[in-house]
């Protein structure tokens, strides 16, 4: 028994000495260490000048440190070090919670409970930001993402806009602003791409049914789209390249019957014309109409006029109320067309199969490493978020948009029924 308590005592006296030799730097220090091994300093004769710390502030969301940049760096040269920095920060696994060594039972179970205390050794989990005004602020985000974050209608904002939930971030909950623009959405199977894109399409039904229309193409078979297909908010649910085209077509024609209006009426764009209804362009699996990946000739011409269309939509559409979420499981440099990726100024992904990937789509790596189903990258103009998205199921989806739902089929059964008034039932496609 006396061998017993000694051993663990000497034990949880070494954890201890661990713990506060590993603890002697806060996080502003260890920057300024990681700055000098990374070469982020310069050399005066044989003075070393590095960063220093020239305030910090404890805020919300974890600690905001500013530091004054010696002569001879620049912000570029620390934004190229982020990761080191990132990873210097987190560089604490083996840490053990002192509160844990203070509960150890010393009379009983003593190799159980090291061999759990070793297993629940701190992992850290912060995040870095950086920007520049003069001086270097570095933010150290220590507020926790949730692994998994049911969905709530609590999350849709109540205010007549264009905002929908996007999740749950190191600041807080972030809501994305529709109006903002046009949106590339990237993420490989089951990562969740298609939940939130179900999210989005619910919250627009929900917060604006009657000002919002939806162009739902998905080439996959639509099946992600099934339960949507009946809102009476939904022009078509397009499954094949046919479909697309013929959906695609109508669009171009609506635009242009709308950039004739307002023209007519003097008005600059949809703001200006004051006119409230948004029409969304849904794309999931965009490769499947890529002209670049399809190689049966016919298929190929109208592939290539779908992406034309989609460029058009991309370039010209956001002003006259025109949306595009154009998505993708697997983006390639072929997929991603250039003229829509540089007109969609936000981009949302998920996990990507490697970084090439999420250079494609990001232009810069990360999104290979993000390791949680939900979890994604949101990048805007003003900036790049995590957020974890929340999960939303099919049910509470069918509970949500039921009041929305219509008979559709009876809808079509009069269209055919008067088949002179809409030029028959045939369909014949028009050089764009």
């Amino acid at each position: 028994m006396l061998f017993e308590i000694i051993t663990t005592t000497v034990a949880a006296g070494l954890v201890g000495l661990s713990y506060f030799k590993n603890s002697e730097l806060d996080d502003g220090e260890k920057i300024k260490k990681i700055a000098v091994n990374c070469g982020l300093y310069v050399k005066e004769g044989e003075e070393i000048k590095t960063i220093q710390l020239y305030r910090k502030e404890t805020r919300e969301w974890g600690k905001e440190y500013v530091y004054r940049i010696p002569l001879g760096l620049s912000f570029n040269d620390f934004e190229k070090r982020l990761s080191n920095l990132r990873d210097g920060i987190n560089n604490r696994k083996g840490i053990i919670d002192w509160n844990i060594i203070k509960k150890i039972q010393y009379k009983k179970g003593l190799i159980h409970q090291l061999k759990e205390m070793m297993g629940n050794r701190y992992i850290s989990d912060k995040d870095v930001e950086l920007s520049f005004d003069g001086m270097l602020h570095i933010k150290v985000l220590d507020r926790h993402l949730p692994s998994k974050y049911d969905f709530e209608v609590n999350v849709l904002s109540k205010e007549d806009n264009w905002k929908v939930p996007l999740g749950e971030s190191r600041y807080g909950f972030v809501n994305h602003d529709l109006e903002a623009g046009h949106i590339t959405l990237a993420g490989a199977t089951r990562k969740g791409k298609t939940v939130f894109l179900k999210l989005l399409i619910t919250s627009l039904i929900l917060k604006q049914p009657d000002k919002v229309k939806l162009t739902l193409i998905d080439l996959k078979g639509g099946l992600a789209f099934t339960r949507f297909k009946n809102a009476k908010q939904v022009e078509e649910v397009a499954t094949n390249l046919d479909e697309s085209l013929r959906a695609l077509i109508r669009i171009k024609k609506e635009m242009d019957n709308q950039k004739e209006w307002m023209d007519q009426h003097g008005c600059e764009d949809i703001k200006e014309a004051r006119l409230g209804t948004r029409h969304f362009i849904v794309v999931d699996e965009a490769a499947q109409i890529s002209p670049h990946i399809l190689t049966n000739k016919e298929e190929k011409e109208k592939a290539k006029k779908c992406e034309e269309a989609l460029s058009e939509i991309a370039r010209i559409g956001a002003g006259l109320g025109y949306r595009l979420i154009y998505c993708s499981q697997y983006p390639t440099a072929d997929v991603m067309n250039k003229q829509i990726k540089q007109n969609c100024d936000t981009v949302i992904t998920f996990k990507l199969r490697d970084a090439v990937a999420s250079r494609v789509v990001l232009d810069e790596s990360g999104a290979e490493k993000l390791e949680v189903a939900g979890r994604a990258i949101y990048k805007t103009p003003d900036g790049t978020k995590i957020v974890h998205t929340p999960f939303i199921t099919n049910g509470q989806i069918e509970a949500l948009i039921a009041p929305h739902i219509v008979n559709k089929v009876q809808k079509e059964e009069l269209r055919l029924e008067k088949p002179k008034e809409v030029g028959g039932n045939t369909f014949k496609f028009e050089e764009m």
